[in-house]
């Protein structure tokens, strides 16, 4: 990203990481009581945020989350939620 060296960066992504991993873990632990409305909210937040931080698979995943919530398709968001725990686990 433009204005940061490399060690910033680096550090800027593992705090987003880190943050969205912890989000993540709250819901995991409360998905059967999760409003679709607040899981289509998590799905677009991280869907603009994941390419700022330079994870284009998060914003996919996101939008993923987003549409399937405005859906109410709890299988699929449960899908997604869990390839996203893999993809930041691995960014760990």
């Amino acid at each position: 990203m433009d204005g940061f060296d490399d060690d910033e960066w680096a550090e800027m992504q593992e705090m987003y990481v880190n943050h969205t991993s912890k989000e993540l873990m709250s819901i995991l632990e409360s998905l059967e009581t999760k409003s679709f409305d607040s899981l289509r909210t998590f799905g677009h937040n991280i869907k603009g945020s994941g390419g700022m931080y330079g994870f284009n698979e998060v914003t996919e995943i996101g939008a993923v989350i987003e549409a399937a919530a405005k859906e109410e398709d709890m299988a699929l968001i449960k899908s997604n939620l869990n390839t996203l725990d893999s993809f930041l686990k691995s960014k760990l």
